[in-house]
Order: structure tokens, then sequence, then C-alpha cells
């Protein structure tokens, strides 16, 4: 009954809807003996089914994760601030300090937990759209510690949050950060934010692909969305890494 229930509620989503048809339409064309479309169907439905139905992008994902695993916060050296990266929440008019936290919500965790250990002297808080503000007010009103809280002006990108953030660090004499955020987006964060001149402590967090791996799992073979999120990660992540070497960025 369960295997049922998980094939025909996989079936009724977009992807498992679209491979079942990829699949029809494979059969059909080795029916009719159209070789080309039977291979152009059949490559498609298993595209779909190692994205969906196995652990290919975890792996590719935790590749990026790796390097970047603190096990012993206690370890970490102190330094001027705690930096976080914006993208674990944003702004909803019906939660309490108009916060909507995200899958990337582990960020602000850590962050707040380096600073309550005492690794950092201040919190800096990024993200655009006045998100740092909502934070700020927050952490301001629980007061999980007593250090500053600083929240940058809007963003658009990482880069202007490295260059925001090199801008506060002139001003407050800051030489050594601690920098916080996804570890599959730390490569690229860490790059931006030496090149304007910080020294960087990487501590990831959300680990993604990771935590996949370390999932208990069995093969399904109707692929299910996850994949194809943690697929377009990776892929974000590249081509952003990519895009940000050619532009000089990085």
């Amino acid at each position: 009954m369960y295997f049922l229930s998980k094939t025909v509620g996989r079936l009724i989503e977009p992807i498992g809807f679209i491979w079942l048809v990829l699949l029809i339409a494979c059969v059909r064309a080795v029916i009719k003996k159209e070789r080309r479309q039977a291979i152009f169907t059949g490559a498609l439905a298993l595209f779909i089914t190692l994205v969906g139905s196995t652990k290919l992008p975890a792996y590719l994902l935790a590749g990026l994760e790796k390097p970047y695993a603190v096990e012993d916060l206690g370890a970490l050296p102190g330094c001027d601030a705690v930096v976080v990266l914006g993208g674990g929440h944003s702004y909803v008019s019906s939660a309490p300090f108009n916060i909507e936290f995200h899958d990337a919500a582990d960020r602000i965790v850590m962050a707040a937990e380096l600073v309550r250990l005492g690794k950092g002297q201040a919190l800096l808080i990024g993200g655009g759209n006045g998100e740092g503000a909502l934070l700020k007010n927050w952490l301001e009103t629980w007061k999980p510690f007593e250090q500053p809280v600083f929240d940058m002006s809007a963003n658009l990108h990482t880069r202007d949050e490295a260059t925001n953030t090199a801008a506060l660090a002139k001003e407050q004499g800051w030489k050594k950060i601690i920098l916080v955020t996804s570890a599959w987006h730390m490569r690229r964060s860490v790059a931006l934010f030496e090149k304007v001149g910080l020294e960087v402590v990487p501590v990831g967090t959300d680990f993604v692909g990771t935590s996949a791996l370390e999932t208990h799992w069995s093969f399904y073979p109707v692929p299910w969305y996850s994949g194809f999120r943690t697929l377009a990660m990776y892929g974000h992540e590249q081509l952003g890494w990519l895009y940000y070497r050619l532009r000089g960025w990085i």
C-alpha cells in the first residue's frame, strides 16, 4: 500500500508525470520501430531518473561542501566579526518580527552561535531588501549575546555583500572575519571577500548535499523534484564561479 501511494503521489507531480510520458513515448517508438524517437525519449527518461531517483546530484553538491565543514567550533580562532550572508529568510507581514525562515536559515543559527561563543566581537548580517534589519531587530530583542549587530545596506548579490563588508570593516578597524554561508556557496564567497582585502575564516553550514548522502535512502524508480533542486544549486554555483572569474571579481 505504501509503495502504491508513493508511486501515485510522485506520478502526479510534474517531474514524475513528464517521466511517465517519456517512458510511454519511448515504448511506443520502439513498437513502431522509430529508432531516433526511441533514443531521444529514452535518453531523456534516463536523465530524469539519474537526477530524480539517485544520489548523483547530492554527490556533486557534497563535493563543494566538504572542505568547509567545521566539527569543533570551539577550536576556531577569535576574529573581529562574524559575517553571515543573506538567503536564509525573507519578509512576511504575518510572522513574528516579520521574518519568514527558509531552508538556509542554518546560516543564521550558526552565525549567532559563533558570536555567542565569543568567536567574533560583532555580527554583520547580509542580504537584500532590508533582510538584515529584520534579523537585527529580532536578535537585539532576544539578546542571545551582548556583542553589537550590524546590517548591510541592500545587496544585489554576494559581491555587493563583500564590498559592503569591506567598507564597514575599514570603518570599524576589522581585519579578520568569520564568514558564514551555505557550504556549497563558500568557495566563491571566500574568494570574493579575500579579493576585497579581508582575512577570512570560512565556516560552512546548510549542508544540503551532505545531508542527503547521510540520510537513509533506498532506490525508488519514480523520480522526484529534490534531485533537480540539488542539481540546480550545483549548476548555479559552478556557473557563478565562472561568471565571477570572467568579470574579474575573484
